[in-house]
């Protein structure tokens, strides 16, 4: 699989690419490294010459340490320092976030213009320390699209997109909670029984999709009285276009029965997307496999992962613009790979 890049990184999936301009029918997909809600992701895809030179300008990806009962956040180290806020109160945080993005050239919070005219495209910086943000809790998630979609400069096209949840006429890049049912999570019922329905609700093509990730983590008991951490929050990430509205509308109602379920989240994306020159027939395939270890004991993670990842979609032969991506079970010992079968 010559060409494929394998790259870790602290940012999330639309921040990333945004940051390296990434297409999504060029995207295997991502992976958390570490069973965590702040974790650097491993992202899978047909590597280019673009792609390649943008990741050059990324800082390196940072982990959560911890030492004994102190755990060390890389938020902590964010560039707007936040310790002095009082908890509850945000407005001194947020009034710097913006005095930032303006002496960047953004336009403040709720605008829907993007950098100044004629700028190179997204600062990879920028968008980095936007999603250190984020994470630290010091801005909303709707604030955090709205400045990632002024930080990342103008679309390809030349125009400005807005992520106010109607990101223009297509190109925006959604992510949408995709399993599980509200108070009702089921070991039978993951990825492989989700993602089918989810797409057949949507028509959703493949080479639309960047991937699959969970969100957050849960404790809960197992049959042996201990202890387990579980992935609890899982979302997809794909490009939009108009068609997939009203198929979105109807998961969200149906998967809302036991309420709360969220709205979706939409960021500026990469360009408008393709013209549609096809028809994506071919069922779906999703396989599930151990997550791959040393010496069937320490779990593999960062160069090493990516390569056992490659490997298997290699020996299953399907391409990028096939994938709709991979991601782990809940108590992150498998991971899930889904694909259009041709």
């Amino acid at each position: 699989m010559a060409g494929i890049a394998t790259d870790v990184r602290s940012l999330d999936p639309a921040a990333y690419a945004q940051a390296v301009g990434l297409q999504p029918e060029d995207c295997y997909g991502f992976l958390p490294i570490d069973h965590d809600d702040v974790t650097p992701y491993l992202y899978l895809y047909r590597d280019r010459p673009e792609y390649e030179q943008a990741r050059e300008g990324l800082a390196a990806p940072q982990r959560v340490r911890k030492y004994g009962p102190v755990r060390v956040e890389p938020t902590q180290a964010m560039e707007i320092d936040v310790s002095g806020a009082e908890q509850g109160d945000l407005s001194e945080v947020l009034d710097e976030a913006q005095r930032m993005a303006e002496a960047h050239g953004a336009a403040g919070f709720g605008s829907s213009t993007a950098a100044q005219p004629g700028a190179a495209g997204p600062d990879p910086a920028r968008l980095a320390r936007l999603e250190r943000l984020r994470s630290s809790g010091a801005i909303t998630e709707q604030e955090y699209m709205r400045l990632a979609a002024e930080w990342q400069g103008p679309a390809p096209t030349g125009e400005s997109s807005n992520a106010s949840g109607d990101a223009g006429a297509g190109g925006g890049i959604v992510a949408h909670r995709l399993y599980p049912r509200l108070h009702r999570r089921s070991s039978t019922r993951q990825l492989d029984h989700f993602l089918p329905r989810y797409r057949e609700t949507l028509g959703l093509r493949s080479d639309d999709v960047y991937g699959v990730l969970p969100r957050r983590t849960r404790w809960s008991v197992s049959s042996d009285s201990h202890d387990t951490k579980e992935w609890d929050d899982f979302w997809i990430v794909y490009r939009d276009r108009p068609e997939y509205e009203q198929g979105r509308e109807m998961w969200a109602r149906e998967m809302d029965k036991g309420g709360g379920w969220p709205e979706v989240s939409v960021a500026s994306g990469v360009g408008e997307p393709p013209r549609l020159t096809h028809d994506q027939g071919g069922g779906l395939e999703v396989e599930k496999e151990r997550w791959p270890r040393h010496k069937l004991v320490m779990r593999e993670t960062g160069t090493d992962l990516g390569k056992s990842l490659r490997e298997k979609i290699e020996g299953w032969g399907y391409g990028p613009e096939d994938s709709l991506g991979f991601c782990p079970n809940y108590p992150n010992r498998r991971i899930y790979f889904a694909w259009r079968r041709q």
